[in-house]
């Protein structure tokens, strides 16, 4: 394997935080899950080998795999296997390559390519739920489960979660996208690549407390609801620490945790889109060289 991986650390440590929370996900909604997870990883595989096959190094990087297995984690259990495949090539070619591969996107590839799906596809990203298995073995003893959600997802219910239903949001027994229902794990995932230097806390930080700011102000009521339902943590821990897309300055840094908590309120509760994290961190994202150029301007003045 190594013939054809480039091992890097970092990546491969995010893999590791990953791991639970994809084993979780087999459990709740059955070994479907694992296949998306496969599909999702092979094609970011083929998608980046067809670049850089050719190049002296010519190996596939780990970040590859992190890009792949982050969209299918952010993806309903339902989701067809070959817009899956779709989503990750979408996510690798434009969201990374066309930049000039690793370490030149602008923008974080997951988030490219979960948006191309979100919009292009909305009845398979939206409609389909699964009800979550709560007891052993759950879905490791099953493919999926075959009762659909006739309900809304937390997500799209959040106002009336103001006052219940936090602890089903926070273990993440609940419907949801494959790898964004269990906070607990989540959180547990930011520890561990805060402490392991993988990733940088001021980011997540930063979110977390303007999502829980301007949420209480356009929610006028309990704002953890919002901050554990829906991609906000997954994406926070996972997607707004990524070395690559978000700002090396950790003033820029504070500014852009911030900005994508509070375009994430903003888009969730006046846009169309129910879910506006990944529109917050594109826009963010787009942001990120204004950011650090007035603050470089600043620095100058000061002098």
């Amino acid at each position: 394997m190594n013939k054809f991986v480039m091992r890097q650390r970092l990546m491969d440590k995010v893999l590791i935080a990953l791991f639970p929370i994809s084993l979780f996900s087999v459990f709740l909604f059955g070994w479907r899950v694992l296949v998306v997870l496969l599909v999702s990883n092979i094609f970011a595989f083929v998608a980046e080998y067809l670049f850089i096959r050719k190049k002296k190094n010519g190996k596939v990087s780990s970040a590859a795999f992190v890009t792949a297995t982050l969209l299918a984690l952010s993806l309903p259990p339902t989701i067809p296997f070959w817009i899956v495949a779709v989503g990750v090539i979408i996510a690798i070619v434009f969201g990374k390559m066309v930049f000039g591969g690793f370490g030149m996107n602008i923008f974080n590839p997951a988030i490219v390519g979960r948006a191309f799906i979100y919009v292009s596809f909305p009845n398979e990203m939206t409609i389909n739920w699964l009800k979550p298995f709560t007891k052993f073995p759950g879905g490791f003893a099953a493919w999926q489960n075959s009762n659909l959600l006739t309900s809304a997802t937390p997500m799209m219910n959040i106002e009336e979660l103001q006052t219940s239903g936090l602890s089903k949001l926070f273990i993440g027994n609940i419907a949801g996208s494959i790898g964004e229902t269990s906070t607990l794990l989540i959180l547990l995932a930011g520890i561990y690549l805060v402490y392991t230097k993988t990733a940088k806390w001021q980011g997540i930080v930063a979110f977390i407390l303007a999502s829980v700011t301007f949420s209480a102000l356009f929610y006028h009521g309990n704002p953890l609801p919002f901050l554990l339902s829906g991609v906000a943590m997954f994406g926070a821990i996972f997607m707004i620490t990524d070395p690559v897309s978000s700002p090396r300055n950790i003033t820029a840094l504070w500014i852009y945790g911030a900005l994508v908590g509070f375009l994430t309120v903003l888009i969730r509760k006046y846009a169309l889109f129910t879910e506006g994290f990944m529109f917050a961190v594109l826009l963010a994202n787009s942001f990120i060289p204004i950011i650090e150029f007035g603050l470089d301007k600043a620095k100058v003045r000061k002098k």
